[in-house]
Formats: C-alpha cells, structure tokens, sequence
C-alpha cells in the first residue's frame, strides 16, 4: 500500500465475501443457480430428511434446486453459482451435518448459520493459487463487504504493517 505492507488472507477474505452475499441472497429470497448435467441423488435418513424440509426454503433461497423423490431420496438438480466445481455432490450433506447439532435454533441464527456454512464449504481452499485478475477481484469485494476485517468466525482476513514498523525490523530507524 501507499503508506506500508497488507498481508490478506485469500480464503478468510473469502469466506467473508461469501457470507455477506449469502446473506443478502438469503434476505431477498432469491439466489442464482447453476444446473447439474447429472443430477446428484441423497438418501437422507429421517432426521435429515425432516430437517431438508424445514431447510428448504433458505436453501432454494441461495440457488439450490432440490426436487424431493420417493421416500427419503432427494435429487439435488442446481446449486448456488459460486459453488466450486467438483463440490456440487457433497454440498448438501456438509449442510445437513452442520444443522443436525442444532435444530433448536432461531430462524435468524439458522439463515446466519446457513449462510456461514455455505460460504465456508464454497471458499477458495488454503493455498489454493489465484490469478492476478481474482485476487484483485477478490480484494475489490472484500472492501465492498459492511465487515472486512475478520471472516464470520472472527478470524482476521488482513495484517498490517506501517512503512516505519517495517523500516525499525529492518535496522533502519530515522
């Protein structure tokens, strides 16, 4: 930067950026999907099953496309767009997992806990290289976000230093 040295973590940032998104889809109720050329089938046990149902509205609100078969077995047809490629099959479950610890929870606690597990299955992995066009993009939406300082679980998604506190590691003071 113009006055020293920003450190920014990619996959904290991220997250950040993600969950902010989810958010607002979640609050208009309306998200964009991608289709799936192939279908991905679950069999859900009943718990989850009953827990899809309840789930399912937020989760047509991010993009899902879910159609409900015979018995417990659903076929998850589209998913939210900034899903990664590969993740489409096992998105669904990681969701499923992360609620069946808590079902008693608000509404308000359950779309911010949504929105959060989303984001976090759906961000880029550590060390995962980005072009210098996604980075940049990446650094224009994280100071876009109302918070983009920490990720949703507090985590900081930039470090700091001056030209000064540079300079004084350096030997070079005055």
């Amino acid at each position: 930067t113009d006055t020293g040295m920003m450190l920014v973590d990619q996959r904290a940032a991220h997250v950040r950026v993600l969950y902010e998104e989810n958010q607002k889809r979640l609050q208009a109720e309306q998200g964009n999907s991608q289709q799936l050329l192939f279908p991905h089938t679950v069999d859900l046990s009943p718990a989850d099953a009953d827990l899809l149902e309840e789930l399912l509205p937020d989760l047509r609100a991010l993009g899902f496309e879910i159609e409900r078969m015979s018995g417990r077995t659903v076929a998850v047809r589209g998913v939210p767009t900034d899903v990664p490629d590969g993740d489409e099959g096992g998105i669904l479950e990681a969701i499923l997992d992360q609620y069946t610890s808590a079902q008693d929870t608000v509404e308000d606690e359950r779309r911010d806990r949504l929105a959060r597990t989303m984001a976090q299955q759906s961000a880029v992995r550590r060390g995962q290289p980005l072009s210098e066009a996604e980075r940049r993009a990446l650094l224009q939406d994280l100071f876009a976000c109302e918070m983009p300082y920490a990720d949703p679980t507090g985590t900081p998604t930039t470090a700091k230093w001056s030209l000064e506190e540079i300079a004084k590691r350096f030997g070079r003071v005055g």
